[in-house]
């Protein structure tokens, strides 16, 4: 909890005061695997503010390691389309 100043609070899940209805959060797992540039970024649930203050999460997976970090959910926000990863670059490049 040292960090929670830092943190976004999060709001209840519902309708706002214009009828748009907030997201809940993501849970995630996130594994660090030796050799890996990046970490891998496992989706293992969902979380919800209730009114009262109490947060509601719910599990698909156990991560093994333990721990779970709630995120918002905010991939309509991200505007830049993905281009295509190492893999399709090099099979495009290579003669046939």
């Amino acid at each position: 909890m040292e960090n929670q100043a830092s943190a976004a609070p999060m709001q209840p899940v519902g309708p706002t005061e214009s009828g748009v209805w907030k997201k809940p959060w993501i849970a995630y797992n996130i594994i660090d695997k030796p050799g890996l540039r990046n970490r891998i970024w496992s989706r293992v649930g969902m979380a919800w503010l209730n009114r009262d203050g109490s947060i509601n999460v719910v599990l698909d997976s156990l991560p093994l390691g333990g721990r779970i970090q709630l995120r918002e959910d905010d991939r309509d926000r991200r505007t830049e389309p993905r281009g295509p990863g190492p893999l399709a670059v090099a099979a495009q490049e290579s003669p046939e």
